[in-house]
């Protein structure tokens, strides 16, 4: 693939830290290795969800080029999940604009998925449109959570950030959806208040809604993680992710911890513990195994 404008600089640099080189089927398998060796390595951490990104697709349901090079289908990441059940669950992704879409949600479903990831501003998608509305009474009823991107995104190429914005979860949510919103209400902003605002009174008002700690630790989204150490009452809603192979920001944390955590963090290279070492420096106290806890709510556990 060919990458423009400053991603020709970070995405060759991601590669190198999770030890890939090239593409095709041998640089997913050492992406894969490299993972699953950080995975049995971890004091902290079990199991991951594998993430699959479906392929951007217009409003007329025609596949479209854009994401062509980013996306990862269900078909492979079940397949890694598969090899390796113990370290790793199947996130699935399904793009509402499918023509197959529903049939696609009740396939994955069948197939074990634990929930279905959505990046809106990278794959074309409005939430709040009201065509979407048989999509989402289909996670309903199938009581899959939707994993879904919130704010800016700024790794993969977009289409429209707007969609991204956390008022677009509300259709999902007044359907009974559980809607975990990526990135913990983080606008990706390093402290944008008003959108933390908020994302506190959509938490408020609809207990199926819940956060993830997903790139928290990196500097441009570091501000939500602080607003999240003065929130722990919410901290029932809140579960633990990374965003691997995304590596959390070491030195931009200096000033927020005590000398003896920030070594300790300094010194830790699994990036799965680093970022558990980070929540506990800043006690911050998701449920431990919150998410499969979730699961079992749902009827959805193993």
């Amino acid at each position: 693939m060919r990458f423009r404008g400053w991603r020709r600089l970070l995405l060759p640099w991601l590669a190198r830290n999770a030890a890939v080189q090239g593409s095709g089927a041998d640089a997913a398998r050492a992406y894969m290795d490299r993972m699953a060796g950080y995975l049995r390595a971890a004091r902290h951490v079990r199991r991951a969800v594998l993430l699959a990104l479906d392929r951007a697709y217009d409003a007329q349901g025609v596949p479209s080029s854009r994401l062509d090079g980013f996306t990862v289908s269900n078909g492979d990441v079940r397949a890694w999940c598969n090899e390796d059940p113990e370290l790793f669950l199947f996130g699935a992704s399904v793009h509402p604009h499918r023509q197959d879409a529903l049939d696609a949600l009740q396939r994955v479903a069948d197939q074990g998925a634990v929930l279905v990831k959505l990046i809106p501003n990278s794959q074309g998608i409005d939430l709040a449109d009201p065509r979407h509305r048989p999509y989402l009474r289909k996670l309903n009823e199938l009581r899959l959570p939707l994993l879904c991107h919130t704010g800016i995104e700024i790794v993969l190429p977009t289409q429209w950030q707007a969609w991204g914005d956390l008022d677009r979860l509300r259709p999902a949510l007044d359907a009974g959806v559980t809607v975990i919103a990526a990135h913990g209400g983080s606008s990706g902003w390093f402290h944008d208040r008003p959108s933390l605002r908020r994302y506190a009174a959509l938490l408020a008002a609809y207990p199926n809604l819940y956060g993830d700690t997903a790139a928290l630790g990196l500097v441009n989204r570091m501000g939500t993680l602080l607003w999240w150490r003065d929130h722990a009452g919410d901290f029932g809603r809140l579960l633990f992710g990374t965003d691997y192979p995304l590596p959390l920001s070491v030195p931009a944390w200096r000033p927020f911890l005590a000398a003896a955590d920030y070594r300790r963090l300094k010194r830790t290279g699994n990036p799965f513990d680093r970022m558990v070492l980070l929540l506990e420096a800043l006690q911050i106290r998701p449920p431990e195994d919150g998410f499969e806890v979730l699961l079992r709510c749902l009827g959805r556990s193993e």
